[in-house]
């Protein structure tokens, strides 16, 4: 059981992933400002209007970007370690979390092709919505693909805290995929009904009135 600052947020953080933050509220520029004092961790829940959510994780500050002069600050944070949230405790301006660390995952030897599925997917989802090739910079071995995924893509908040709940990585890699595959196919459809959008209304070169 570890005590650990708080910052509820609409976004979900997982591990491994960058995150830009806008700090401007007076009590998280001071949790923020002590995380940096003491080079320490806050913890990043997901909180909308059905409430915080129990799993977490840990974001560790990798760059104070900006510091305006009214106290404002843009930094730079990681996705560390999840954590579930048993207590909310109180005594500080900022929220202040009980919390426990998830254990560490046992190795799944058979999550090599899902994991290569996962990636042929992803370069499909990234050529579809860019229109071109782009490379995946992703190399074995594929240790917790699924949060570096879910967290380069913009899926809705609730299905990322959905992965990040899940304790194993051969389950949160099926939901990736599952996703993936949806994601590559709309992109796709969306891709194709603009290639025919722009062929319609232009004369064939042999068209003639009345043929």
């Amino acid at each position: 059981m570890s005590d650990i600052p708080l910052f509820p947020l609409n976004v979900v953080l997982m591990p491994g992933a960058p995150l830009p933050l806008h700090i401007f509220e007076e009590r998280y520029k001071q949790m923020v400002d002590e995380c940096l004092q003491q080079e320490s961790e806050f913890g990043m829940v997901f909180a909308d209007e059905s409430g915080t959510r129990k799993v977490g994780c840990t974001a560790k500050i990798v760059e104070l970007v900006e510091r305006y002069d009214d106290g404002r600050m843009l930094i730079l944070v990681e996705g560390s370690r999840r954590f579930k949230l048993n207590n909310v405790l109180t005594g500080k301006p900022y929220y202040v979390g009980e919390i426990e660390y998830f254990e560490e995952e046992p190795e799944e030897p058979d999550v090599q092709a899902l994991a290569e599925e996962c990636i042929a997917l992803l370069e499909r989802v990234v050529e579809a919505a860019t229109e071109g090739s782009v490379g995946i910079e992703i190399e074995p071995p594929y240790k917790n693909l699924s949060f570096a995924i879910a967290g380069r893509v913009e899926f809705e908040a609730e299905t990322r805290q959905q992965i990040l709940e899940l304790t194993s990585e051969k389950a949160r890699l099926e939901k990736v995929k599952e996703l993936l595959t949806s994601a590559a196919e709309r992109l796709e459809r969306e891709r194709q009904a603009r290639e025919k959008a722009q062929t319609n209304g232009h004369l064939r070169d042999d068209w003639k009135p009345g043929t």
